[in-house]
């Protein structure tokens, strides 16, 4: 989604911002994807941010459950052996 008064296509705080307000079910995808794949992250982090200090009529409610099924889905993954812990153990240990 081309953001208009943005000036880079990173998931900043405004850019999600703007795809939660602005965007459709296609602008949307990406950031869904983002999460999805790293659902400990810092675009997850900043969505739940921008879902708890704005509130977007039904995104921020949607958005904020994505988020917390998908931290629930890798957990449950974890805790049965199917999901690699070596990311995120990387990334805690800074790497």
């Amino acid at each position: 989604m081309k953001h208009r008064h943005l000036n880079h296509e990173g998931f900043t705080l405004a850019a999600i911002e703007d795809i939660l307000a602005r965007g459709s079910m296609p602008d949307w995808a990406p950031l869904i994807q983002t999460i999805k794949d790293d659902p400990f992250g810092e675009v997850a982090d900043k969505t739940l941010t921008v879902c708890r200090n704005t509130e977007i009529y039904g995104a921020s409610k949607l958005f904020t459950r994505l988020v917390q099924r998908a931290r629930r889905t890798l957990d449950a993954q974890s805790a049965q052996g199917s999901q690699p812990l070596q990311p995120w153990l990387g990334r805690i240990r800074g790497a």
